[in-house]
């Protein structure tokens, strides 16, 4: 039997592919428990806002006089 055969661990990509499965395990975990750490409140002064790409509906005027 060859026994040069049976030893897995003399092979380069064997090494590769267990560091990638190893790296994209961890950065998961880092990810899920850097996704539970933040919470997901919007950074807005106003309660209950939605973050919309939309412009508001109505355009409030500045109450700044100086301003046109």
């Amino acid at each position: 039997m060859n026994t040069y055969a049976n030893r897995w661990y003399v092979v380069p990509e064997v090494w590769l592919m267990l560091f990638l499965l190893s790296s994209a395990v961890v950065g998961s975990l880092l990810l899920v428990a850097t996704a539970v750490r933040h919470g997901d409140a919007l950074p807005s002064p106003v309660p209950h806002a939605v973050a919309s790409p939309l412009p508001p509906s109505t355009a409030v005027r500045p109450s700044d006089d100086a301003t046109p």
